[in-house]
């Protein structure tokens, strides 16, 4: 991967984790602020998830639209300074007592304000934001038409998936503008973070998960590449076979690309989809880069992964019509599961980077003189346990030789329990990785209960943990010197 110097680190945090009013991260002040912090520290990327509208559980990972953003980040600071609201908004909003996000109580509030500045946006905005807003709507017309469209037939019908829809809504008058508007608003605040990054030269890493939600704008008006039946209902979804971890398997449940037709149209979705993306990050983890080589189909009725089946996907062919879009430069393959040569090999002709996450590495002490130059290691990832919640699993016992426990662990590594996340830190940063990336939970030194997600679990739990504050001199320092000590400073 094109870096300033050879060896380098960043930090996992989505921007719904940060500080700050209202009950949810915003990309405002206190993501600016995050970004100073990743610069003292010598820090080199800034890892993201999906920035697209979030589902019902506040998951980003099943979202209305592969295109659109995320409202709930908006920055009503920003917007403040913006002239598109008044001041005296924010003295209403006090800071939740609760540090976790309460996804309804917070989409309740921010769309109703984010409703106002729409309703008065022609008469707040000034002439320049009003020319910056109809620049965007031509530019993104690819998507945001049909966005917009779907949104307002949505809310036509009490938010029911468009299955259900009433036919004669689509002869009634609805009104667009708001979407638009809002969505202007996202990427504009966004477009100015992303360039604030560059000053401080951080670069963004986003998240492109394999599938779409089926209740989006992008199966709605695609339909013909995706396994629907006639009536447009979905005939397999998604998931992952059973293993040892889960028994069941598990049921992701969106729909599964009718691939055929993708080939068909020389892959002009993917184009637009991978293009938008390197719009707003500099480089994108391809989630679940399994499903690029063989995707896992499961009767739709099924209420288990059991009786699914592996089928080819020809992700060769897609990544070579997009080898002018991405490479191995802006590219990170998470080839993490059930991972095989096949898999393997696909990557490596494109010279994909992999992943590794030393929470999986370390079922046995792993050999740091091992080749980790091609991938990106991670101490863990947003699906993990933070190394302090994972540490705290590990057997006290140490009957078996080749189980690890607490006592191998801190044997190996030299340290007391209350420091074994930064020696971890350190472990991973003297790998020969090129970069090494942490989640911020792991810097704080968090349990368990700062867990971001568990896998296969509908939790409010799950997406909705925030930092009470930005990182303290301690911990700050601390990174940065090991940052620097093993030659890894931005």
């Amino acid at each position: 991967m094109s870096t300033n110097s050879i060896y380098q680190s960043g930090v996992l945090l989505h921007p719904t984790s940060l500080p700050g009013i209202g009950g949810i991260g915003e990309i405002g002040p206190e993501a600016y602020k995050f970004i100073d912090d990743l610069s003292d520290m010598g820090q080199s990327f800034w890892q993201i998830l999906p920035l697209g509208p979030v589902d019902k559980y506040g998951s980003p990972y099943s979202s209305s639209s592969t295109f659109a953003g995320n409202e709930l980040l908006i920055s009503l600071e920003l917007l403040v300074e913006d002239g598109l609201l008044d001041s005296t908004y924010l003295n209403q909003i006090k800071k939740n007592e609760k540090v976790n996000i309460l996804f309804p109580d917070v989409k309740d509030y921010k769309r109703s304000i984010l409703k106002y500045v729409s309703e008065n946006f022609d008469l707040n905005c000034s002439i320049e934001i009003k020319n910056r807003f109809i620049q965007f709507t031509l530019d993104q017309s690819y998507w945001l038409d049909s966005y917009a469209r779907y949104c307002s037939l949505k809310e036509l019908n009490n938010n029911k998936s468009w299955i259900d829809w009433d036919s004669d809504s689509h002869s009634r008058e609805i009104n667009e503008e708001y979407v638009k508007i809002i969505q202007f608003i996202f990427h504009d605040q966004w477009t100015r973070l992303r360039e604030y990054c560059k000053r401080r030269e951080i670069r963004i890493i986003g998240d492109m998960p394999i599938y779409v939600g089926y209740d989006s704008a992008d199966v709605y008006f695609n339909k013909s590449l995706f396994q629907l039946d006639e009536s447009g209902r979905m005939k397999y979804k998604s998931g992952c076979p059973p293993c040892e971890y889960q028994e069941e398997g598990q049921v992701w449940g969106n729909p599964l690309y009718k691939w055929e037709a993708h080939e068909e149209s020389n892959f002009a979705w993917w184009k637009n989809r991978l293009s938008k993306l390197l719009e707003m990050v500099d480089v994108i983890r391809l989630d679940h880069f399994i499903g690029y080589h063989r995707y896992y189909r499961i009767p739709f009725n099924d209420m288990t992964a059991k009786n699914g089946e592996w089928i080819k996907s020809p992700g060769d062919k897609l990544f070579s019509m997009m080898s002018t879009i991405i490479n191995k430069d802006n590219i990170i393959a998470e080839d993490l599961g059930d991972v095989t040569s096949d898999v393997l090999r696909l990557r490596d002709k494109y010279k994909y980077p992999g992943m590794k996450v030393l929470q999986f590495e370390f079922d046995q002490i792993p050999d740091l003189d091992n080749n980790y130059c091609s991938t990106v290691m991670y101490t863990g990832t947003h699906d993990n346990d933070t190394i302090m919640g994972w540490f705290n699993t590990l057997s006290d016992i140490d009957s078996n030789p080749d189980i690890l426990t607490k006592t191998k662990l801190l044997e190996f590594l030299g340290c007391k329990s209350d420091q074994i996340n930064w020696e971890i830190i350190n472990y991973a940063m003297r790998s020969r990785s090129k970069i090494c990336i942490f989640p911020m939970q792991d810097i704080l030194s968090l349990d368990s209960s700062c867990r971001f997600n568990t896998p296969g679990t509908l939790s409010q739990n799950n997406w909705s943990w925030r930092m009470d504050k930005h990182i303290g001199c301690d911990d700050k320092n601390k990174l940065l010197e090991i940052t620097v000590n093993n030659k890894r400073k931005n």
